[in-house]
């Protein structure tokens, strides 16, 4: 590893890196491992976790519907295919 160069700032959490970027949320200095970039903006872990939160929140209330929403669509499906295939019976269509 070489030594940080004379000046350079260090990440947050790693005091032997050199930060690379800077969070926009928090103003926190990050290396390359502590930083993502969304849409080339630069996050530090704990704040995309938090804006990452309340997303995640959402999609398991939508993923825990989503089998009641399979099951009222499957309904209605199977009773609209029984009412045409009676209408069709009833018209003479089929046999």
């Amino acid at each position: 590893m070489m030594p940080l160069a004379q000046g350079a700032t260090v990440c947050v959490n790693h005091p032997r890196r050199e930060a690379i970027g800077i969070c926009v949320r928090c103003r926190t200095r990050v290396c390359g491992e502590c930083t993502t970039k969304v849409d080339g903006i630069n996050y530090c872990v704990s704040c995309l976790a938090t804006l990452a939160g309340p997303k995640r929140a959402k999609d398991v209330r939508a993923q825990s519907r989503s089998p009641i929403v399979a099951s009222i669509w499957f309904g209605l499906g199977a009773g609209l295919l029984t009412l045409l295939s009676w209408a069709m019976i009833e018209l003479g269509a089929i046999w």
